[in-house]
């Protein structure tokens, strides 16, 4: 093998070397960047998980409450939907606005 021979082969291999980098660093789903980019979606989805469950542990204890104390019940049936025992009545004291007739 001749010198310029040598050269044209190690520049071949250098290239080649080079463009096997560029692949494993960015094939397209299976690369070093693509990895990372996983890495970090699975990091955001496992404190999405953990936040949900803790959310699912409170509306646990809420639906407990209100299917085992009476008065919780009673509390959430006149303050969120209105709700009124027999032979009650709302007296509304508040100022009503008045409307400006032009």
């Amino acid at each position: 093998m001749s010198a310029a021979q040598k050269r044209i082969f190690i520049k071949i291999v250098a290239v080649l070397i080079v463009l096997s980098l560029l692949w494993i660093l960015f094939a397209p789903g299976s690369g070093v960047v693509s990895l990372l980019r996983k890495r970090s979606e699975y990091k955001q989805l496992a404190k999405e998980t953990t936040k949900i469950k803790e959310d699912n542990i409170v509306l646990q204890k809420d639906i407990n409450s209100l299917l085992n104390d009476p008065v919780r019940l009673e509390e959430v049936a006149r303050e969120k939907h209105n709700l009124l025992k027999k032979n009650e009545k709302v007296y509304d004291f508040s100022k009503k606005k008045k409307i400006k007739k032009d």
